[in-house]
């Protein structure tokens, strides 16, 4: 006789609408532990500071950076890691104002001097010394400065006849001589007048 008895088998049937059931409260659950998760992290976020709260939990004072000007009372200075702030430059004191360079005294202009004017052919003849003569004639026919001469003598002139000089066969009846050229002038504007000449005589060294 055989005592063995046969073993049990337990079959679990499920149905479509027991396993959405099953999805959805499992996403449900989810969902919930999502949002009680953002309501902690924020609450800690706006909770007070961890030096804070070590200073309020233990006897050791935690020292905080000391106020200036940039960062006001209260909140300490945030440094990065691995910088350290920067030092600002002392203000530089404005630099001294060139001095001015020497300038050279200007130099005086020369003043203009009157330049004389060139002296005339008259002036220069004037400054030649004498003696001076009145030239009357100059002529080839020694007959003729012949007579002019006795003429000129008859009137009062002291007059010759000579060669002229450079020019073989010519002669030149002259009145004369004169200290100076204005008493030669003088006395060639006279022969005009009284002998009547159509040119006035030639006054000549």
């Amino acid at each position: 006789m055989n005592d063995e008895t046969p073993g049990v088998h337990y079959q679990i049937s499920v149905t479509g609408r027991q396993a959405a059931a099953f999805f959805l409260g499992l996403l449900v659950a989810l969902a919930l532990a999502f949002y009680f998760g953002m309501r902690t992290g924020a609450a800690a976020t706006k909770g007070p500071g961890v030096a804070t709260t070590l200073a309020q939990v233990s006897d050791l004072s935690v020292p905080t950076p000391p106020a200036t000007a940039e960062t006001p009372p209260g909140k300490p200075e945030e440094v990065k890691l691995g910088f350290a702030p920067a030092a600002k430059p002392a203000a530089s004191s404005p630099a001294p104002a060139p001095a001015p360079e020497p300038t050279a005294a200007p130099t005086p202009r020369p003043e203009p001097t009157a330049v004389p004017p060139a002296p005339t052919p008259a002036a220069k003849a004037a400054k030649r010394a004498g003696p001076f003569y009145a030239q009357v004639l100059a002529t080839q026919k020694a007959d003729v400065a012949d007579e002019t001469t006795k003429k000129l003598r008859a009137d009062g002139f002291q007059a010759d006849v000579t060669p002229v000089p450079g020019k073989p066969g010519w002669f030149r009846v002259r009145v004369g001589p004169f200290a100076d050229r204005n008493k030669a002038e003088a006395a060639a504007a006279k022969i005009q007048k009284v002998e009547k000449t159509k040119h006035r005589p030639l006054v000549v060294p």
